[in-house]
């Protein structure tokens, strides 16, 4: 096999292997990450590198470039995205490991690389989304051998291609005059976006390493589910084996200590298939969060013979899933059903987590997961114009009970469609579908973001000038995608998952955006619209909406000095990256907010003013249950830190936002609409409650109280209660609030509180300060003067659970604290009543 493919080499002819292996425990593996040397070709200086890792990293590391995300840097560093770049690293070859099979693999080459080893070509790359693999065996000497790797600028390599076209393909996120980000097959988000810096990155992004095999090699390990029901699952195992000469192997699997599968196989030589099924009895099924246990069984899988011994642990999770998507008396639904279960989905799109992503280590990876779990969220969507994510998120989600909706990586771009970016496209999508599709977690596969909407009602055509034949041209390559290529290798290769061409069905504009298919709506941001348009245009299933803040102070402070705590400040433009963003948070604050003096207030009301507005959009969607089945806000978390629209700054830091979708996506929500009180509940049982409705003004008179014992229905949105506005107190509604509590027995399950006005119109009470103590592990907080405090905000050293919260007149709030935690941890607070004077 080695002369084989050596001979092919000779005569020019390259044989890559891209595929999704099994990563065996055992498999004897020379790590190629850590220390290597870089330098700008033709440069004579060779420089420390860290692999994986980017160049923009390393020659900050190293002192040649200022830090990335201060002030203005990113525009001192765009020189290095129209350089190339040499890798380069030695490592030494045991006499033993020369008479094994040996395999270079690249989980991740960014992007245009020619790979030496010894000075021989034995690879080149275009794809920072694939895998790569080569024999190299017949490359490897003993003692030192070189690995050394010539990246090209993906910018100044996609030229020829921009040029030769006879149209433009539109992408107004890469900010150069030649939008050439559309040839690449490169993470989009990496040229710009309105949320993000331009870092067009190259280098080593994912682990290397050298893999050695003697015999036979383990193409394929596969468990997965093929039939499940309340008294069984049933487990296919699909093993794929290379063997270089007739032999017997033993297979074996196992969950815990019991045997499931013992049975011996006979190698032929060449690729060998073999398959079996299992049987589990009642299985316990795999839950998105809020729903139940988000169970996974792990499988041990061996495969052995007297000379080589093959180890992997896998997981599975057994539930069905699937998108739901028929005709109804308003248009069409679009919900998820898991366990035949309708599922209320919530939760937000998620970007990559730093524009240099071998940054990301696996604890923000975890925390992450986690703070999107104690946010009630049971959905995330993995964005197109970011990354296929790395293992370890599909691993948490898993883990934590978290569906993921997955687009292919195209968004907001017109692509090619000639016969080389297809089969690119081809061998992307058969690794990344290879390697995600056993993931319980995984619940959609989506074409790309926002192109068919782009198409029908973003005017490119009249912009560039497209004749009749350009249009049918172009329409004709997406079709080629996103009709044709992808739909087909999903239904090859995870036909078990759903997709979904593009996010969203329809454009906004458009009233049949909110009876059929999924939504993006952005009438209130790009719109100008107000946040109220958010509770009368309620979608079947919302998949983007959002609205900006800045992050807070401190976060503002690792990008800008204290001299530059102004919107107008260079550091802040550089970090404002939407053409109409601070201008919107004021226009909108002013509409609904007093609009601090001081910067820091302005900064804290910007939060408020986010959370305030998308709560309104999260009550809404679920008050419209099951007319609506999904909230998914724009976004997340940030690439950098900067002033975005999301609820996670880039240090993991809640915003009040985040806060708000804690409290907006628990099982049980209390929920307002006029006069109207509603009841929603995602829990699967009904459950019998007693509903307290009270008003009473800001000082804490009580002015009406009413209890009523409701059965609150499964999986529901009920109207409760309509709340009687005495002629006697309207002139004061002003100074009025209605808390609203829900219990069952003894277990409060839900409150809320609501207002008649804007926080701007509020007359809220003046010179009021908080008390603070600790009793045991809760941090108690009053009013001294037993007056209503709105939105009190802790600045502190930890995370706290609560925050941004209310103090109610006469009333306790009580927060859950780590035993370490004490009173001079918060540093600051701040309030709504000490703006409004």
């Amino acid at each position: 096999m080695n002369l084989i493919r050596y001979f092919l080499f000779l005569f020019g002819i390259l044989v890559v292997f891209s595929t999704c292996q099994p990563r065996p425990e055992n498999m004897e593996r020379i790590n190629l990450a850590g220390e290597w040397q870089f330098q700008k070709q033709a440069d004579t200086l060779w420089l420390e590198a860290k692999v994986p890792g980017t160049v923009q990293t390393d020659l900050f590391h190293t002192n040649r470039i200022p830090n990335p995300f201060i002030s203005d840097n990113e525009q001192q560093n765009k020189w290095v995205e129209n350089e190339n770049w040499r890798y380069r690293k030695t490592f030494l070859i045991s006499e033993q490991q020369l008479q094994n099979h040996s395999e270079l693999v690249f989980e991740g080459l960014d992007t245009y690389a020619t790979v030496f080893l010894n000075d021989q070509q034995v690879i080149v790359t275009d794809n920072m989304f694939r895998t790569y693999q080569m024999d190299v065996s017949a490359f490897l000497k003993l003692g030192e051998n070189k690995l050394e790797i010539l990246f090209e600028s993906p910018v100044q390599k996609a030229i020829p291609l921009y040029d030769s076209l006879p149209y433009r393909l539109p992408a107004d996120n890469d900010r150069n005059e030649k939008q050439t980000s559309v040839f690449t097959r490169k993470a989009a988000y990496q040229y710009g976006w309105d949320w993000g810096p331009r870092y067009v990155t190259m280098g080593i992004w994912r682990p290397v390493y050298l893999q050695f095999w003697k015999d036979y090699q383990i193409l394929e390990n596969r468990l997965h589910q093929i039939q499940l029901s309340d008294s069984e699952a049933m487990v296919a195992w699909t093993a794929r084996i290379y063997s270089e000469t007739e032999t017997q192997i033993n297979g074996r699997i196992n969950l815990g200590k019991e045997e499931k599968i013992k049975r011996k196989f006979k190698l032929i030589k060449g690729v060998n298939q073999f398959s079996d099924t299992f049987r589990i009895e009642n299985p316990q099924r795999w839950w998105p969060n809020g729903y139940g246990e988000a169970k996974l069984y792990e499988f041990g899988v061996e495969l052995s013979s007297e000379k080589q011994l093959f180890t992997e642990k896998k997981k599975i999770g057994f539930r069905t899933v699937e998108l739901i998507t028929e005709p109804d008396s308003i248009g069409e639904s679009f919900y998820f059903k898991v366990n035949d279960i309708p599922i209320y989905a919530k939760g937000a799109n998620y970007i990559p987590q730093d524009n240099f992503l071998p940054s990301v280590d696996s604890s923000r990876y975890a925390q992450i997961i986690k703070s999107a779990k104690a946010a009630n969220m049971n959905m995330l969507r993995v964005w197109g114009g970011g990354i296929y994510e790395n293992d370890l998120l599909y691993d948490l989600c898993d883990e934590n009970g978290i569906l993921l909706w997955q687009d292919f990586m195209f968004a907001c771009s017109l692509y090619p469609s000639d016969p080389a970016f297809l089969k690119n496209v081809e061998f992307e999508a058969r690794d990344n579908i290879i390697r995600l599709r056993d993931h319980a977690s995984l619940a959609l596969w989506c074409g790309n973001n926002e192109i068919n909407e782009l198409w029908y009602n973003w005017g490119y055509q009249k912009k560039f000038g497209y004749s009749k034949q350009d249009s049918l041209k172009i329409w004709n390559d997406y079709q080629n995608l996103f009709h044709r290529l992808l739909p087909d290798l999903i239904q090859e290769l995870n036909s078990e998952i759903s997709y979904w061409e593009s996010s969203p069905k329809i454009g906004w504009g458009h009233p049949e955006s909110r009876t059929e298919g999924d939504s993006h709506y952005w009438g209130i941001w790009w719109g100008k619209e107000p946040f109220e348009v958010y509770e009368a245009k309620v979608p079947r299933f919302a998949s983007e909406f959002g609205f900006q803040s800045f992050p807070q102070m401190s976060t503002l402070l690792s990008f800008a000095d204290t001299n530059e705590m102004n919107m107008d400040s260079k550091a802040m433009k550089a970090h404002q990256k939407s053409s109409i963003g601070n201008e919107t948070i004021v226009d909108y604050m002013k509409r609904d907010f007093p609009v601090p003096d001081n910067f820091a207030g302005f900064v804290y009301v910007s939060q408020l003013l986010q959370a305030e507005g998308l709560s309104k959009a999260l009550e809404a969607q679920r008050r419209a249950k099951p007319r609506n089945m999904g909230s998914l806000y724009w976004q997340l978390n940030d690439c950098w830190p900067g002033i975005s629209w999301s609820s996670l700054d880039y240090f993991g830091n809640w915003k009040a936002l985040h806060y708000e979708a804690q409290h907006d996506f628990a099982t049980f929500l209390i929920s307002k609409e006029g006069n109207s009180i509603y009841v929603v509940s995602d829990s699967l049982k009904d459950v019998d409650c007693s509903l307290i409705l009270e008003m009473k003004s800001f000082e804490g008179k009580k002015l009406f109280y009413k209890e009523i014992s409701i059965n609150v229905k499964a999986n529901s949105s009920e109207k409760i209660e309509e709340i009687p506005i005495l002629s006697s107190i309207k002139s004061m509604q002003n100074q009025l609030l209605i808390e609203a509590k829900l219990y069952h027995h003894q277990q409060l399950l839900a409150q809320n509180s609501f207002y008649f006005n804007k926080p701007m119109d509020l007359i809220l009470p003046q010179n009021v300060k908080p008390v603070f103590e600790i009793r045991g592990q809760e941090l108690l907080i009053w009013s001294e003067t037993g007056s209503l405090i709105k939105n009190l905000y802790l600045e502190t050293s930890s995370h706290l659970a609560k925050n941004f919260f209310d103090v109610l007149p006469q009333d306790t709030v009580r927060i859950p604290i780590e035993k370490s935690f004490s009173i001079s941890e918060i540093k600051r607070f701040q309030t709504l009543n000490s703006i409004q004077k």
